[in-house]
């Protein structure tokens, strides 16, 4: 009777200790965003000579410490006989299939490959880039394998959040057979194809691929289809394609920023070029609903290899530029920036 009565005791304590643990819904989502990552030209060439962990090397463990990694892949991920740049036009390039493997071993999760290069070496790479991509266990968004009106979503699900992705392209530089099979901007089916995806995920980000290159602003046409996508439904944007860091906006409560500019992409003739930068959002389920919380901001430099050092000179003047460039707050403390907003919950 007294081991009966034991065990119910302990029964009832280890009830009561799983009780008073948070549900795993609860626990709240790391996601990190960057910009622009080309896999192709000189890096393209290292990775073919085996070195999968050349472009995310320094960045790696910070990396580690997001549930959810996003990131744009500016170039196609396929077998050219070696050739990761065409031997006459060098803004044509691609990265090997490796690609996808540095990729996943930089924990990255998810990608979009709706951008200007999303057909730089035609159709047959646009096939191999998702099925390495698929093969390496990330998930795309922004093309398809068969012709559709809108994008195909990815959603990933972390600690009972399901985080929901879309991507859209302004422009594809080379014409071809790609009609509906890379996602392009439209204000009409992009509400609708963001109406759908809030049906099966709790957040919503959206990348817009568009806008001026090696621009400090958006035009008044740009921001507003950034904002459009807020109406639709969407909790963040992210923009890419300037090369150059723009500002942050909170819109409605919601986030948007310009452009992230360059993550692994090197372009040393511009000095704004070599600054990229990082969003980390905390997801968390309040009230049975999940919400964007908050919002750091990562500084760092772009480039074949990019990382998280900079000299306090250089920390100060891309702080400043980025307050003078965003109308949302942004604050600094202890060498961390954030984003100051208020998410209305809508």
């Amino acid at each position: 009777m007294r081991v009966r009565c034991l065990i119910a005791v302990l029964v009832l304590l280890y009830c009561e200790v799983l009780l008073a643990q948070p549900a795993l819904s609860e626990r709240p989502v790391s996601l990190l965003l960057f910009g622009d990552v080309n896999l192709g030209r000189m890096v393209g060439q290292e990775l073919l000579r085996g070195d999968t962990q050349y472009p995310f090397r320094y960045v790696k463990e910070t990396l580690s410490r997001g549930d959810v990694v996003f990131v744009n892949l500016e170039s196609q991920l396929s077998d050219q006989n070696g050739e990761t740049q065409h031997p006459k036009y060098n803004l044509i390039f691609t990265g090997p299939p490796s690609g996808a493997v540095s990729l996943r071993m930089a924990g990255v999760s998810v990608v979009s490959t709706a951008n200007n290069h999303a057909f730089d070496y035609g159709m047959r790479a646009l096939r191999e880039t998702m099925l390495h991509l698929r093969g390496a266990g990330i998930e795309c968004t922004g093309t398809s394998f068969d012709s559709m009106a809108g994008a195909v979503p990815a959603i990933v699900e972390r600690g009972g959040i399901r985080i929901g992705f879309l991507a859209y392209a302004e422009f594809v530089n080379l014409q071809g057979t790609w009609g509906g099979r890379i996602a392009l901007y439209d204000s009409a089916q992009c509400r609708s194809d963001i109406g759908g995806l809030r049906q099966k995920a709790d957040v919503v980000v959206v990348s817009y691929h568009g806008g001026v290159e090696y621009s400090d602003r958006p035009s008044s046409k740009l921001r507003r289809n950034l904002q459009l996508l807020i109406d639709g439904g969407a909790d963040i944007v992210v923009g890419h394609h300037p090369h150059y860091v723009q500002g942050v906006e909170s819109y409605r409560g919601k986030l948007i920023f310009y452009s992230l500019g360059n993550f692994v992409f090197y372009q040393p003739q511009r000095e704004l070029a070599g600054f990229g930068l990082g969003v980390e959002v905390t997801i968390a389920r309040n009230a049975g609903k999940a919400t964007v919380g908050r919002a750091r901001l990562l500084a760092l430099r772009a480039g074949f290899q990019p990382s998280f050092t900079l000299t306090d000179a250089e920390d100060d003047s891309f702080f400043k530029r980025l307050q003078k460039l965003s109308p949302a707050s942004v604050s600094r403390s202890n060498k961390m920036w954030f984003v100051n907003f208020e998410n209305n919950h809508d």
